[in-house]
């Protein structure tokens, strides 16, 4: 086998394989689980808003008590 042979023969089997890939991305299972990372990302995002302040509002606390010599 020649090397432009076997060179064309690999270029063939990597496209096929980026296009059943492309067929894949397309599947709505794909889209469904992009938007679910997308869902779980907002999530997770207003949970670390959530917790920075519930820090303050527990810092905040603290130091009242810590004022009225607790």
């Amino acid at each position: 086998m020649s090397k432009e042979l076997a060179e064309a023969k690999e270029l063939i089997k990597n496209l096929k394989q980026q296009v059943e890939n492309l067929h894949w991305m397309k599947n709505h299972d794909y889209k469904f689980l992009v938007d679910e990372n997308r869902r779980l990302e907002q999530e997770l995002n207003e949970t670390k808003a959530d917790n920075k302040k519930l820090a303050q509002q527990i810092n905040d606390f603290e130091a009242k008590l810590r004022d009225a010599s607790f």
